[in-house]
C-alpha cells in the first residue's frame, strides 16, 4: 500500500503542477482528491501494520536472540 500511496503522491503533484500552469480549478480539486485518497491508504496501512505486530505474539522489549539484554545465549555471558 505504501507504493500505491507514493504513486498517488506523484500523481497529486502532477495535478498540482497542471493546476498552477493552466489556472483551472478542476486540476486543483483533483490534486486534493488524490491527496485525500493517498492519506486514507496510509492510515489503512498504519492500522493493518499495528494489527500484524500484535498477532505475532512477540514481546516488543525482547531482541531477536530471545534474551532481554541482547546477549548471545551460546556465549554464556
Amino acid at each position: 500500500m505504501l507504493v500505491a500511496a507514493l504513486g498517488l503522491t506523484i500523481l497529486g503533484f502532477a495535478f498540482l503542477v497542471a493546476a498552477v500552469a493552466t489556472g483551472q480549478i478542476l486540476w486543483a480539486w483533483a490534486c486534493i482528491g488524490v491527496g485525500a485518497l493517498g492519506l486514507l491508504l496510509l492510515v489503512v496501512d498504519l492500522i493493518r501494520g499495528r494489527g500484524g505486530h500484535d498477532e505475532a505474539g512477540g514481546d516488543p522489549g525482547s531482541t531477536p536472540s530471545g534474551t532481554p539484554d541482547g546477549a548471545d545465549a551460546r556465549s554464556g555471558g
